[in-house]
C-alpha cells in the first residue's frame, strides 16, 4: 500500500523514520499518568453521591471496580499503540494460559508466603491475636469475590500502568534499577494526589510497596507476577478488616507492620534483588524496548 497522499510511495528508510517518531518521554509519562488520575477522580466523583467508600458498600465497591478497569486497561492499550507505537507484548503481559496464570499465582504464593512467617513472628511475639469468629455464608461469599473486586479496582489497572506501561518506558532509556525507582516515585506522588498517601508512613508503604512490585516485575519478567503480589495484599488487608469476615484480629498496627509491610514487601525486595542478580538480572544496564514494526509495503 503506497501513500494516499502522494503518487511515489516513501522508501523504506523514509517509512521507518515517520512510524518510529513518538513523543518525548516525558510527554508520553505526563499523558499517560494524567489520564489515569483523571479516571480515578471521575470514577470516585461520579459515584460518591450514590455510594459510600470501598469497601464498606460493596455495591459501590463493585461498580467503581468494573468501571477502572474498563476504563483503565483501553487507557495503556491506546497508550501503548499511539504514543509508544511499540508491540503490547513489550508489556510482558502475557496470556493467562501461556505462562500469566503460572506468574500471577507465583507473584501471590510470595507474598502469602513471606506474610505467613511474618504473621507467625508477630503472634508468636505476642503483638497480635487473630480469632475466627463466625464462618457463615456471607463470611465465605465475601472471601469469594472480594478477590475478583481488588482484581479489577486496583491489581490490575493500577499494576498495567506503573509496573507494565511505565516502567517499560522507563527501562527503555534508564537502568533496570532507576526504571523501578522511577516507577516507584510516580506511584507515590500519584498516591498522594489521589489521597490514599496523605501520611507520612503511608507514603512510606507506597513507596516501599511499589519498589517491591517493580523488582518482582523485572525478576518474573512478567506484569503477572506483581498483580498477583499485589492481589494477595489487598484481599488479604481488606478481608481483615471487614466487619463481615471470618477473623477477629486484636493488634492490628503490629500485624499490619510485620506481617504484611516487614516481610513481605520489605524484606521481599532485598530478596528478590539478590535473587535477580544470582539469576543474570543486570540491574545496572537498560531493559530496552523492542523495535518498532514497520508492516511490507506493496
Amino acid at each position: 500500500m503506497g501513500d494516499l497522499g502522494s503518487a511515489v510511495p516513501p522508501g523504506p528508510s523514509a517509512s521507518r523514520r515517520l512510524r518510529s517518531w513518538r513523543p518525548p518521554l516525558a510527554v508520553r509519562t505526563v499523558v499517560v499518568l494524567g489520564a489515569a488520575t483523571l479516571i480515578w477522580v471521575a470514577v470516585d466523583a461520579g459515584l460518591d453521591p450514590f455510594f459510600g467508600n470501598p469497601p464498606d458498600d460493596r455495591l459501590g465497591h463493585a461498580l467503581r471496580a468494573v468501571l477502572t478497569a474498563a476504563l483503565a486497561v483501553p487507557l495503556v492499550v491506546l497508550g501503548r499503540r499511539h504514543l509508544d507505537a511499540r508491540p503490547w507484548a513489550g508489556l510482558a503481559l502475557t496470556p493467562l494460559r501461556s505462562g500469566g496464570l503460572r506468574s500471577l499465582l507465583s507473584g501471590a504464593a510470595f507474598w502469602l508466603g513471606a506474610a505467613a512467617v511474618g504473621t507467625a513472628v508477630t503472634i508468636a511475639a505476642g503483638g497480635a491475636t487473630i480469632a475466627v469468629v463466625d464462618i457463615d455464608a456471607q463470611a465465605l461469599l465475601l472471601a469469594l469475590y472480594l478477590p475478583v473486586l481488588v482484581l479489577l479496582f486496583e491489581a490490575l489497572p493500577e499494576e498495567l500502568i506503573f509496573r507494565g506501561y511505565l516502567y517499560r518506558n522507563l527501562a527503555d532509556r534508564f537502568t533496570r534499577w532507576t526504571a523501578v525507582t522511577g516507577q516507584a516515585a510516580l506511584f507515590t506522588v500519584w498516591g498522594t494526589v489521589l489521597g490514599p498517601a496523605g501520611s507520612v508512613d503511608r507514603v512510606l508503604l507506597f513507596f516501599s510497596f511499589s519498589l517491591a512490585l517493580g523488582a518482582l516485575r523485572v525478576v518474573a519478567g512478567s506484569v503477572w507476577a506483581p498483580i498477583g503480589f499485589h492481589l494477595a495484599f489487598q484481599w488479604v488487608a481488606q478481608y481483615l478488616g471487614a466487619s463481615d469476615g471470618a477473623f477477629a484480629v486484636d493488634g492490628r498496627g503490629a500485624l499490619d507492620v510485620v506481617a504484611m509491610w516487614l516481610f513481605p514487601i520489605a524484606l521481599g525486595t532485598v530478596v528478590l534483588v539478590i535473587a535477580g542478580a544470582r539469576r543474570g538480572v543486570r540491574w545496572s544496564e537498560r531493559d530496552p524496548d523492542g523495535p518498532v514494526p514497520v508492516p511490507a509495503t506493496s
